[in-house]
């Protein structure tokens, strides 16, 4: 037990350093690091309630001015997608659950090795969200709230025209909402046990310094290696959870 309770918070530390880093991946590392430890489909559970938290402590950092009309909108349909995914986690079976979400990891780890990033010039963002922009957040909450891994599908609908910093703002701030809904959906759904509050608890004190050391090598660290870092991780994740959920 004790181990486990210190794994928790070292899976935390990691998952908080990538938040910020990128703004997001939080979730992504939870969930990879955290099925080798907890049960999978609590994973998500858990992604969820301390994401809460540490977007709120991302949304001081770099402030870059968004339009309301452009991340409310995308923020109310990830909000509406997140419901649904956290609705249909509830209901499907563990097993069938392993093998999906180690098949998302790996469609996860593929998309970080063969997306190539686009240079985008603009240091702006658009004044509303367009129809596109709201059914890529509804698909997105969806995956966040069913599988916790909403980044891949926002980084690569998004990251067409928002540059690095506007993107980071964006998915810094569409994430509180959602995760807010997909908790006390979980919360309603019975999802939401007394480990998980627990384990999200010990993440906290992590939480803070590894936001912190995050952003200070915002600018320092290469996104390539990281990119490749991250995909390796979530390989070996989504070949355990494809291997359990086979042989179970």
């Amino acid at each position: 037990m004790i181990m486990e309770y210190i794994l928790v918070a070292l899976i935390g530390l990691a998952a908080f350093y990538i938040k910020g880093v990128t703004g997001t991946g939080t979730t992504t590392v939870i969930v990879a690091l955290g099925s080798f430890v907890i049960d999978p489909k609590l994973t998500i559970v858990l992604s969820a309630f301390v994401n809460i938290f540490g977007g709120l402590q991302m949304i001081r950092v770099d402030p870059v001015k968004m339009s309301v009309k452009y991340w409310g909108r995308i923020a109310a349909f990830m909000v509406v997608g997140s419901v649904i995914g956290a609705f249909a986690l509830k209901y499907t079976p563990s097993r069938e659950f392993q093998i999906i979400l180690g098949l998302v990891l790996l469609a996860a780890a593929i998309m970080f090795f063969v997306q190539k990033k686009v240079a985008v010039d603009s240091d702006s963002s658009p004044d509303k969200a367009d129809h596109g922009d709201m059914m890529a957040a509804t698909v997105s909450g969806m995956f966040s709230g069913y599988v916790g891994i909403s980044a891949p599908p926002l980084v690569y609908y998004f990251g067409r025209y928002l540059n690095k910093r506007y993107l980071r703002r964006l998915l810094v701030i569409v994430y509180i909402p959602a995760v807010t809904a997909q908790t006390f959906t979980f919360i309603y759904n019975g999802m939401f046990t007394l480990d998980v509050l627990i384990w999200g608890l010990l993440m906290l004190p992590s939480m803070f310094f590894g936001v912190y050391m995050g952003n200070l090598t915002f600018n320092l660290i290469s996104e390539s290696l990281f990119r490749k870092a991250l995909g390796l991780l979530l390989i070996v994740a989504s070949l355990r959870l494809l291997a359990l959920g086979i042989l179970q």
